[in-house]
């Protein structure tokens, strides 16, 4: 009996077994067929199978813990122990200058003075004062306010500019005439006429600077002649700016005569070998150019190369002169001895200023420039002013 029931189990066991292992084959079948269809799916749209199996996976992932760390902090710096402490520099107090006092820089150079506006405007009222005085201007109204009075002045600064350059334009006919009389055979051109067109010319180059000053800052231009006369023309100067337009240069010269001691030696021992002071050996000494322009009452502004054509032209026009003085027999004011004298750089003492010791000496810087060519006579001027420092 048990033998049969064992045989009986047996059998239920294989026929389960037998239907299982039929059941997962037929599963399996199914599902090949299904991974099949799916392959060739995929394969036809790989931009969908790359999206759905091929997804790039993160290897080497951030924990969200490190994103949120604060950074480093910074390295604090050494801190430096100063014992003793840095000095503090002392203050000192400038030293006091006198207003419109020179000040001498180098050797043959002086540094314009300070703008002193209140003695400026004290001296624009002198002048104003001394033009009324010689009827120049027209005095201010009796019992005028300050306004009036100060327009006053205005309007007859502005007339007497008005009738300078107006002058100007006029002269032109003066001159046309003695040229055209000397180029018709008349009489020779006279020293007077000479020195008349020259001013001219010089008229003429400043008159268009003037117009545009005198148009926009009227009331600059009597600054301008206590400061820098050389802008104005001759036809608007008043007789008090000349008078001291005149005392100024002379008093460069005088300043320069006695400051440039070791520049005019320097340049004597330049000299040495030929005799005769060139514009060469004055370009090869230091200062030499400046403290020539201020013997000469030129102006000092400007490189060397400019303070040489300065004085070249200058000595220029002094040949044309001498040569006229030649022929007039020097016959001279004492007035027109002491220009001729300024304009060459010649200075005489108080003791030595007599109108004879004048003419002499003016012979004998005549004498001293006859019968040259014009590179001698040029060498030689510049030699007889060098000679007298």
């Amino acid at each position: 009996m048990l033998r049969s029931i064992s045989r009986d189990v047996t059998q239920q066991l294989l026929f389960v077994t037998s239907r299982n292992n039929l059941y997962h084959s037929s599963a399996l079948n199914s599902c090949r067929h299904r991974h099949w269809h799916n392959a060739n799916t995929l394969y036809s749209t790989p931009s969908t199978f790359a999206r759905r199996h091929y997804t790039p996976l993160n290897t080497t992932p951030t924990p969200s813990s490190e994103k949120n760390l604060p950074p480093p902090p910074a390295p604090k710096k050494p801190k430096i122990d100063l014992r003793p402490g840095p000095i503090k520099p002392k203050h000192t107090t400038p030293s006091r200058v006198a207003p419109n006092a020179p000040v001498k820089t180098q050797e043959g150079s002086v540094v314009a003075p300070v703008l002193d506006l209140k003695k400026a405007k004290e001296e624009v009222q002198k002048d104003i004062s001394e033009a009324e005085k010689h009827g120049i201007f027209a005095p201010a109204p009796e019992g005028a306010n300050w306004f009036r009075a100060t327009l006053h002045k205005a309007i007859e600064l502005a007339k007497f500019y008005y009738r300078g350059v107006k002058l100007i334009f006029s002269r032109r006919k003066e001159i046309a005439a003695i040229r055209a009389r000397i180029k018709e055979g008349g009489s020779p051109l006279t020293r007077a006429e000479y020195r008349f067109i020259q001013t001219q010319k010089d008229d003429v180059n400043k008159v268009i600077p003037f117009l545009i000053i005198a148009l926009l800052l009227e009331e600059v231009i009597p600054l301008i002649a206590i400061y820098a006369p050389f802008m104005l023309p001759s036809t608007c100067i008043l007789p008090s700016q000349r008078a001291r337009i005149e005392a100024k240069r002379a008093e460069k010269a005088l300043n320069s005569s006695v400051n440039s001691k070791a520049v005019f030696s320097s340049i004597k021992s330049q000299a040495a070998a030929s005799g005769l002071v060139s514009l060469d050996v004055l370009k090869q000494v230091s200062g030499g150019p400046t403290a020539v322009c201020s013997l000469l009452g030129l102006s000092t502004l400007g490189p060397d190369a400019l303070r040489l054509r300065r004085i070249r032209k200058h000595l220029e026009f002094i040949a044309e002169d001498d040569s006229l003085l030649l022929k007039d027999q020097l016959q001279l004011s004492e007035r027109d001895l002491t220009d001729a004298l300024a304009e060459r750089g010649l200075l005489l003492s108080k003791s030595n200023s007599t109108p004879a010791s004048k003419a002499n000496l003016l012979l004998d810087w005549l004498h001293a420039v006859k019968d040259k060519t014009p590179d001698e006579a040029l060498s030689a001027r510049i030699t007889f002013i060098i000679s007298r420092q």
